[in-house]
């Protein structure tokens, strides 16, 4: 199905693994990519991880990437900012790597207290988020300031099945209270989706994404025009008769047979 792609876009968490738990094929896949010589790039919406980060997480988990890089959301959210809106003010929502990464993109990040200077409102997951914070973004938000999301994920894939709230939640307070409707650097956006492809060196129809969320892995590669994998894990969970993946799998290593080199 995919023998002529030249290269692999995948996602992380609810692939590969779950919080701390290895998934099934993870291993395996990965090492046949390699064993092939498929070019391959991560691109994940993690809020509070750098790609640095998430490398080290998945050696301590036994999971070798190979020369897989990783494209994240929080890395790459300074630069796009920068493209976007070249200079200004920022209140962000969010750990304080994210902070970091905004300053170091030459940004002046402003606390809440100093709603009133914010240029634009950068919400991520903030686990020291207070309820004068977020008034503070979504009055921020409500004056007119710029509105983008890190990702618009709710949810966060965790060990057996289960979940934590992602930082998609924060981003639908401060929308529902503020009115406006968000920017998105992450997935379903088309941002990382260029990023990655542009590392690679391939054109969309060059490209396969392997991803476990229809509404941001699945729409969004369909978006960016490259084919798409919906990894549905326990086979229970309802399709989306609006987003269509070319091919539907329980876990990450029944993709190989339909890549390069594949049998069957």
């Amino acid at each position: 199905m995919f023998r002529d792609r030249r290269a692999v876009v995948l996602d992380l968490e609810g692939v590969l693994y779950a919080g701390t738990e290895v998934l099934p094929g993870a291993k395996d896949f990965l090492c046949a990519l390699n064993e092939r010589g498929i070019p391959h790039r991560f691109i994940t919406n993690i809020s509070r991880l750098t790609g640095a980060d998430v490398r080290a997480h998945m050696a301590i988990l036994g999971i070798d990437p190979g020369p897989g890089k990783v494209v994240g959301a929080l890395d790459w959210a300074g630069e796009f900012l920068k493209r976007r809106y070249g200079a200004g003010r920022v209140l962000v929502l969010g750990v304080e790597t994210l902070q970091a990464a905004i300053r170091s993109a030459g940004f002046e990040v402003v606390p809440p207290w100093a709603e009133a200077r914010a240029d634009i409102v950068l919400v991520g997951l903030d686990e020291g988020l207070t309820h004068f914070s977020l008034s503070a973004a979504a009055r921020a938000v409500a004056r007119g300031a710029h509105f983008v999301a890190l990702n618009p994920d709710v949810r966060a894939p965790r060990e057996g099945g289960s979940f934590e709230l992602g930082g998609g939640a924060v981003v639908l307070a401060v929308q529902a209270a503020a009115g406006k409707a968000p920017v998105v650097i992450g997935k379903p956006g088309p941002f990382l989706f260029e990023q990655a492809m542009a590392e690679l060196g391939v054109k969309p129809a060059e490209a396969v994404m392997v991803g476990d969320n229809l509404r941001t892995d699945v729409a969004g590669a369909r978006a960016a025009g490259m084919a798409s994998v919906w990894i549905n894990r326990w086979g229970a969970l309802p399709g989306d008769p609006e987003v269509k993946p070319d091919l539907e799998v329980r876990r990450v290593d029944e993709v190989l047979p339909h890549l390069p080199g594949g049998r069957g």
